[in-house]
């Protein structure tokens, strides 16, 4: 009875021990998830908080209205338009943007390295979207709360969360996608021409993004005096540092701006629009960064900025060569269209409404149909020119060739050789044994083919009195042990003769009386 009892309490407390033990990851991917979907706004949060309040410090004011203003910046970091003085800014800067799409991403890829299969990843991504949301909501109604004290207005809930998830899902497809891109290239078939091309559109876009970082780096050492005039509208210490934070937090849309231009649109400041070939002069936003903007056009010179959309599809071009001139096409192609859209994507991000002022920014669509332009003609260009090299004409029609085993084997090096199949190559395994030790007797113990030290039988019988012995019988067994020592003496013999001469890759002998073993087993 007692046994009985113990082996019942020693099942309970196992039981609970593997109750335990599978409660416990679930707790584990439950906070796993908590930390995906809050981490990043808390975060984000908390920053915002702090330039708030360093903000009203340094302008004197009271802190009221804190938790209004806090909310405003969650939702102007996710590119939600908003209404100030009864004034809409959509025009937001795109720094703070960057940073939360790059703090996403890495919360992201490193909860998706944890995890084994796509539908995890799912969870996380959704995690990661699902936080942000709610985070939003509770921000429109912090704003809408202090709306009455504050100047800032209520923003319309559709667009908010519209914009919210935008943002957010570029980051958590930057993060995540790395993730998921070889478990779905491994179950589904894609070619490598259309994963060329996409390499070859981003690296076309970050081109693209370079030249324009370029030409605003041109346009701050050129109009240097100009901004600098700008900057002293401040007539203070704070005034001067906060201008110059904001034209640091619009660098990002002034860089795509002029990405825009450079492959050929206009962008629009205010009432001033600048192209590569003109400049139709109007008021513009007091910002020092606009300070690069030009007063008249740079006639033929300005066609120079051209050279970069040129170089730029030159590349994409000889990035997707091939032997092949229609793959070469179909992936310039999938490069034009990718690089396309994250030049639509960028300019859209980078544009909007300035109130009274007007429209800042590039026109996306036709920014988009511009770089497509850019890149798959001068794309095919490259390609048609590819085809028509030396190199290329060479190798495209040079004959495969291949593979022969039995003419690599009729070569000279392989003359001697004599190529046996597999069952005579036991049938010589079994020829190479030693005669005498297949002539063994079955019932010899296999473990005597061992080299052991040999014992003296006198050592044995010494406590055996010497009366008790027969002469014959000693006689005899003398001559048993002479031979059973000659015995000894060859097999030891034979087996370090034949451990000496088997090298490292020689095969190995069987031991009297096993089967030999053949090939592959």
């Amino acid at each position: 009875m007692p046994s009985t009892t113990e082996s019942l309490v020693a099942r309970l407390r196992q039981g609970r021990v593997t109750r335990h033990g599978d409660d416990t990851p679930g707790r584990a991917a439950t906070w796993d998830l908590l930390k995906v979907a809050l981490l990043v706004p808390a975060v984000t949060t908390a920053i915002l908080a702090v330039v708030v309040m360093v903000t009203k410090l340094l302008a004197g004011g009271a802190f009221g209205g804190l938790g209004a203003q806090v909310g405003a910046g969650w939702l102007v970091v996710n590119q939600v338009p908003l209404t100030v003085g009864g004034v809409t800014v959509g025009v937001l800067p795109l720094m703070p943007t960057i940073a939360l799409i790059a703090g996403v991403a890495v919360v992201t890829a490193r909860a998706s390295r944890q995890v084994e299969t796509l539908q995890e990843v799912g969870s996380i991504a959704g995690a990661a979207l699902a936080g942000p949301l709610l985070w939003t909501a509770l921000a429109l109604a912090v704003v809408a709360d202090g709306s009455a004290v504050s100047a800032i207005g209520q923003a319309t809930p559709l667009p908010a969360f519209g914009h919210t998830l935008l943002v957010q899902a570029i980051g958590v497809a930057i993060g995540v996608g790395r993730r998921c891109l070889q478990p779905l290239f491994d179950n589904y078939e894609f070619p490598v021409t259309e994963r060329v091309g996409a390499r070859a559109g981003l690296l076309g876009f970050v081109c693209l993004s370079t030249g324009g970082a370029l030409l605003v780096t041109i346009g701050i050492a050129v109009s240097w005096g100009r901004v600098g005039d700008l900057l002293a509208e401040g007539h203070s210490f704070d005034g001067y540092l906060g201008l110059t934070l904001l034209s640091i937090l619009y660098l990002p849309n002034v860089i795509i701006g002029a990405l825009g231009v450079s492959v050929g649109a206009t962008a629009q400041a205010g009432t001033a629009t600048i192209d590569a070939l003109g400049v139709q002069g109007g008021a513009v936003p007091p910002l020092p960064i606009l300070g690069i903007l030009p007063d008249q056009g740079l006639g033929a010179l300005g066609a120079l900025v051209f050279v970069l959309p040129a170089a730029v599809g030159v590349l994409v071009g000889w990035y997707c060569r091939s032997h092949d001139f229609l793959k070469h096409l179909r992936a310039v192609g999938v490069a034009a269209a990718a690089g396309a859209a994250l030049v639509v994507l960028s300019c859209a991000m980078a544009a909007g409404g300035a109130g009274e002022l007007g429209r800042v920014g590039v026109s996306a669509p036709l920014a988009g149909v511009y770089a497509f332009a850019w890149i798959a003609v001068l794309g095919a260009v490259t390609a048609g020119i590819y085809q028509l090299l030396p190199e290329s004409w060479v190798r495209r029609g040079a004959p495969d060739p291949g593979f022969d085993l039995d003419e690599l084997l009729a070569g000279d090096e392989f003359a001697d050789l004599e190529i046996i199949d597999d069952e005579e190559l036991d049938h010589l395994d079994r020829d190479e044994t030693d005669p005498d030790a297949e002539a063994a007797p079955d019932d010899a113990d296999p473990e005597s083919t061992d080299v052991l030290p040999l014992v003296d039988d006198a050592e044995d019988d010494s406590d055996i009195p010497d009366d008790s012995a027969d002469p014959a019988d000693e006689a005899r067994d003398a001559v048993d042990e002479d031979a059973a020592a000659e015995d000894d003496t060859e097999v030891t013999t034979e087996l370090e003769v034949t451990a000496d001469t088997a090298g490292p890759d020689s095969p190995s002998v069987p031991a009297p009386g096993n089967p030999s073993r053949g090939p592959g087993h």
